[in-house]
């Protein structure tokens, strides 16, 4: 889709029809060039940004471009500051930190990943962060696809039945003290909600901010090049830019 385009105009209509802060994954077209992205609605309906997935995993990157350092937003809302990260990317410690620095609150984290492994990498987010995780995972069998050949599970086809579970889910709501508040879910597509206490996070970077008392700037930094990287530049552009601020 395009940013620009009827489908994020819906996702907003629905977000303030509901009153409801909306942080719904898409796949984003810009020019010819698709990404992995998250956009991010407040509850009067309106689009506050997007992030691009940074890293695409394995062979996501013959299909899907890279995001840079401009959209790795945190977004300050009446209800917490809200970011996100996609999938595998949330393990790169460098994009957290980053992240934790903009001092994120409510940290969604869509996945298509069901293992156990990753609700210990949940966990461990929340407790590093200081912040509550919202993880969501699609749950889907192999007859929400459409049927070979038009689309294959490589490997694995011949063993599938229609029921057959090629997604199990395992969406979950985690405190920064690293309490199961709801989920993980396995057990069908469901709604899971929980109460978040903001206050919490105010104890947990008590014991451990990972950003503030228990850093170690004078050993360890890190820098964020957080500008568009453009492959193009055009002189005039600049000058332009330059002559209006004289």
């Amino acid at each position: 889709m395009l940013i620009a385009g009827p489908e994020v105009d819906r996702l907003a209509a629905m977000a303030g029809k509901y009153k409801v802060y909306l942080v719904m994954g898409v796949i984003e077209r810009d020019g010819y060039t698709l990404y992995c992205t998250v956009l991010f609605f407040d509850s009067q309906g309106r689009f506050l940004g997007k992030h691009r997935k940074i890293m695409p995993t394995a062979l996501e990157r013959i299909i899907w471009g890279f995001g840079d350092g401009s959209t790795i937003p945190v977004f300050e809302t009446p209800i917490g500051k809200i970011g996100a990260a996609i999938c595998w990317e949330n393990r790169m410690p460098l994009l957290r930190t980053a992240m934790y620095a903009k001092g994120i609150e409510i940290y969604c984290a869509p996945t298509a990943d069901s293992r156990d492994v990753w609700q210990a990498s949940m966990t461990h987010i929340a407790l590093e962060g200081g912040c509550f995780v919202l993880s969501a995972n699609q749950f889907c069998r192999r007859k929400d696809y459409p049927p070979p050949p038009e689309y294959l599970f490589s490997g694995t086809e011949e063993e599938l039945t229609p029921d057959s579970v090629v997604c199990a889910g395992g969406s979950v709501i985690i405190s920064p003290s690293g309490a199961i508040l709801a989920g993980p879910n396995y057990d069908g597509e469901a709604l899971i909600s929980a109460d978040l206490d903001l206050g919490e996070i105010a104890r947990a970077k008590f014991d451990f901010d990972v950003v503030g008392h228990y850093s170690r700037p004078e050993v360890l930094s890190l820098i964020v090049r957080d500008h568009p990287a453009k492959p193009v530049t055009f002189t005039s552009t600049s000058e332009k830019t330059e002559d209006a601020h004289k």
